[in-house]
């Protein structure tokens, strides 16, 4: 049976994994990503990733990354969460390092494939999927008309929608962008505000129920996600929102409020179900490995 990498690179983690043409999980590597230290470090830790892996097994190799992908080309045309990533062409960059194809999409994108795939919904024709994670990445998919690119690469970022006009600083240069808000980091910055310390996202959730602030920020993130889930549902009208990304790892902590404050919110919350992807935070690399089969078979 043939073989394929699938990579999702993460602001936080590189997770590489030998996948099957059932989207069964093989092998699997993990590195910090050190997105801090600049492009070449980054392109280092994925060669350590490829390389953790029987890669000569493999066919091709798939990879999902933040930000705006021209993934005709394999060209990062703008990325915030990993200095120096806008404008390289990762394709060319990892075929430097290894003999088989690769072919790049949107991080986001590749996790609804995923699950479109083999996961949450494989049976839905209208799909929106966001994940929550350093940033916030966003996919849109209809069956008549594919994945929503846009015009210049840039459709679907859903986490650079406006959720409070005037707010916070994203890393895309706007203010108030829904990633200010809903992002793992986001709960970092909230806590921060409140109390002066700097806790990790899943710290900050572990000590809800001892920790007076720490709830209070929890009660806050599920509101702005309630919130940008409304405006979600209005714009698009899907069948069924996925929420994926290294943040629903906690959900058993922050999904049935959230839910609660969607179903107060929104105005109509019937024609549209909210579900935690089935393969949590390893959507993204079993979309990567979908895409390599996909690409390398089309030739692409």
């Amino acid at each position: 049976m043939d073989k394929v990498i699938g990579i999702d690179l993460g602001g936080t983690k590189i997770n590489a994994c030998l996948i099957d043409q059932t989207g069964r999980i093989l092998e699997r590597n993990s590195i910090e990503t050190e997105a801090k230290k600049g492009r070449d470090v980054v392109l280092e830790n994925i060669k350590k990733t490829i390389y953790g892996l029987n890669y000569k097994e493999a066919k091709a190799i798939g990879i999902g990354t933040p930000g705006f992908i021209d993934a005709e080309n394999g060209v990062v045309t703008f990325a915030g969460n990993i200095d120096g990533w806008s404008g390289l062409n990762l394709k060319k960059a990892v075929e430097k390092f290894v003999d088989i194809p690769v072919f790049v999409e949107n991080d986001a994108n590749i996790a609804l494939l995923a699950e479109k795939w083999i996961g949450a919904c494989t049976e839905s024709k209208d799909i929106v999927m966001v994940t929550l994670g350093t940033g916030v990445g966003g996919a849109v998919y209809n069956e008549k008309s594919g994945l929503l690119s846009g015009s210049h690469f840039q459709g679907a970022e859903l986490g650079h929608v406006i959720l409070h006009p005037g707010g916070d600083y994203c890393t895309c240069g706007q203010h108030g962008c829904a990633e200010a808000y809903c992002s793992g980091t986001a709960l970092t910055k909230n806590y921060k505000k409140l109390t002066g310390d700097e806790l990790t996202g899943e710290q900050i959730l572990k000590r809800v129920y001892k920790d007076p602030k720490a709830k209070e920020v929890l009660e806050i993130y599920q509101e702005d996600l309630a919130y940008f889930l409304t405006s979600l549902r209005n714009i698009f009208d899907p069948e069924v929102i996925v929420i994926g990304g290294g943040v629903i790892h906690s959900k058993d902590i922050w999904w049935d409020g959230m839910i609660e404050k969607f179903n107060d919110i929104c105005n109509n919350t019937l024609n549209v179900s909210v579900m935690p992807a089935k393969y949590l935070n390893d959507s993204g690399v079993i979309g990567a490995g979908k895409i390599a089969f996909e690409r390398v078979e089309n030739g692409k």
